[in-house]
Parts: C-alpha cells; sequence; structure tokens
C-alpha cells in the first residue's frame, strides 16, 4: 500500500520522500526526517504477517517490534519535525452485526488475535497525540498482490462469508491527499461505503477472472474453533463512515456493477502480469 500510494501522489505532482527507513530504528528515522523536513508523514509500515495474521501469534516480538514500537516511532518523530502524522491502523478490533455500525468513539469489542490486540494498544497509545488513525478494513485493489483481499480470498478452498467493511484503495489514497491537507486528528474509520460479503467477491471472481474457480463456504465456528484452520480468531465487523462524509469524504459502496468493474480492471492488470513474466 505504501508504494502504490507514494506512486499515486508523485503522479498528483507531489514530492515524495519513499526512501525505506526501518520504524524501528528511531535515530534512523529521526536522522531523515531531520533531512527531508517532510510536511507529512503517512506510516503503512507493518509486519509481513504471511500467509495471514495467524503469523503474529508465532512473531510476537517482531509484531510488537513494528507494528506498536514502530509505528509510535514514527509518528512521534514526525510530530517531533513539525510534520502531519498519519497513521494506517486497521478496524478489526470490533466483532458484530452490520446493524450496529461500529463508531470511531466505541471501545474495542474483539481480542481474539495478538494482531487485534496490539492494534488495540497502539490505538490507545496515539489516541493521547495529535495523530490521525486512519482505519481501514478488508483491502482491495485493482491490481494483484498478495495482501489484495482478492487474491487472499480467492486462494482459499474453504472460506466463510460474512458481512465486513472493505477499503478500496483506488478510493483511499485520494482521500489521503485530502486528509493530508485539511489535517483532521483522532480516530477515522476510512472504509467504503456499506459493506460486501466474501461470497459476493468470489461471485463475481469466479464470473471475470477465472470460470473454474470453485470453493465450498464453511461456518465461522468451522474457521476459528478448537479444531479449526486458522490459529487465531477473525474480526468480522462493519464501521460507521459518518465521520468521514463530514470530512466531506466519499468512498462510494462497492455494489455489484462497481464490484464487477473492479474485477474487470483486476484481471487486466492480472495479465498485463503475467505477460511480462513469460
Amino acid at each position: 500500500m505504501g508504494s502504490r500510494c507514494a506512486e499515486y501522489l508523485k503522479n498528483k505532482g507531489h514530492e515524495v520522500y519513499s526512501k525505506r527507513i526501518d520504524v524501528s530504528d528511531l535515530a534512523a528515522l529521526k536522522r531523515a526526517f531531520k533531512s527531508a523536513k517532510p510536511e507529512v508523514v503517512i506510516n503503512f509500515a507493518g509486519v509481513r504477517a504471511y500467509p495471514n495474521i495467524d503469523w503474529c501469534e508465532d512473531h510476537k516480538l517482531e509484531t510488537v517490534k513494528v507494528n506498536v514500537a514502530g509505528a509510535i516511532n514514527a509518528m512521534t518523530t514526525a510530530l517531533e519535525s513539525g510534520a502531519y502524522p498519519i497513521q494506517i491502523t486497521s478496524g478489526c478490533i470490533y466483532k458484530g452485526v452490520p446493524k450496529t455500525p461500529f463508531k470511531e468513539e466505541d471501545e474495542p469489542n474483539f481480542f481474539g488475535s495478538f494482531y487485534s490486540r496490539m492494534r488495540i494498544v497502539l490505538q490507545a497509545t496515539l489516541k493521547e497525540l495529535p495523530v490521525l488513525q486512519a482505519r481501514i478494513r478488508m483491502p482491495i485493489s485493482e491490481y494483484p498482490h498478495p495482501r489484495n483481499f482478492i487474491d487472499k480470498i480467492s486462494s482459499y478452498p474453504k472460506v466463510i462469508s460474512m458481512p465486513n467493511s472493505v477499503t478500496l484503495l483506488e478510493d483511499m489514497f485520494p482521500a489521503l491527499e485530502k486528509l493530508a491537507r485539511i489535517r483532521p486528528v483522532g480516530i477515522l474509520n476510512l472504509t467504503n461505503d456499506g459493506y460486501i460479503e466474501h461470497e459476493e467477491i468470489l461471485k463475481a471472481y469466479k464470473k471475470i477472472i477465472d470460470p473454474a474457480h470453485s470453493h465450498s463456504l464453511i461456518s465461522l465456528r468451522e474457521l476459528q474453533g478448537k479444531n479449526g484452520l486458522t490459529k487465531a480468531q477473525r474480526s468480522n465487523c462493519v464501521l460507521d463512515n459518518g465521520k468521514a462524509h463530514s470530512l466531506g469524504l466519499k468512498l462510494a459502496a462497492l455494489d455489484g456493477k462497481r464490484l464487477e468493474k473492479i474485477l474487470s480492471a483486476y484481471k487486466k492488470h492480472l495479465l498485463e502480469i503475467k505477460g511480462k513474466i513469460h
């Protein structure tokens, strides 16, 4: 996401400092910020957690080092340098049905994974500082990538289908550009309107990308129970977008037609990638 955002901002005429820095190295961050004198700092850095967040259960030290301490390093160094700090974080701290979307001030109610618990720790810390915490959920993009939710969900032979908020990266980047201009602080749900279920994505994937694709639906208990497929539990929730709307941000819902449009663009880029490999 960070590389794609940097590319978007450069194409919009912004000067972007995108040299790689280890966020766990506070001294290196301070040297870089002193040299670059950034006006805005957006921190996307996070552990790779491959192939999914179960990785964090077995790599707790690395997770804390990057997702908690590293994010705090980036945001405090930004503040010290006079920059406007934006921390990209996650809405994976809630569980609940779509009838009650979670607002920014709602207390976390999901503690089923180490990844989520550390996001809660980070949120509580940064709430004390003039930082913008932009919460995203299940990132989707027109471009194939192992972290794209389309890539993830289509690779699983067994899936659940639950209502969840999503964030389309192609909508998020212009929103971040505007946020960097108006500079609000606090917590902000940065997701597309409404919600989507896993099965909707897979149906569009089968229709547009791979007619031979197959999967089976399982229950949440089968996924994360005692003998389930995952080590950690999974957050499923819908976030409220009222605050984003009040700031003039409108990330349109991914209805059927728009989802198919996204998958068509995804297919085009996937074929381009395969062509380059061959």
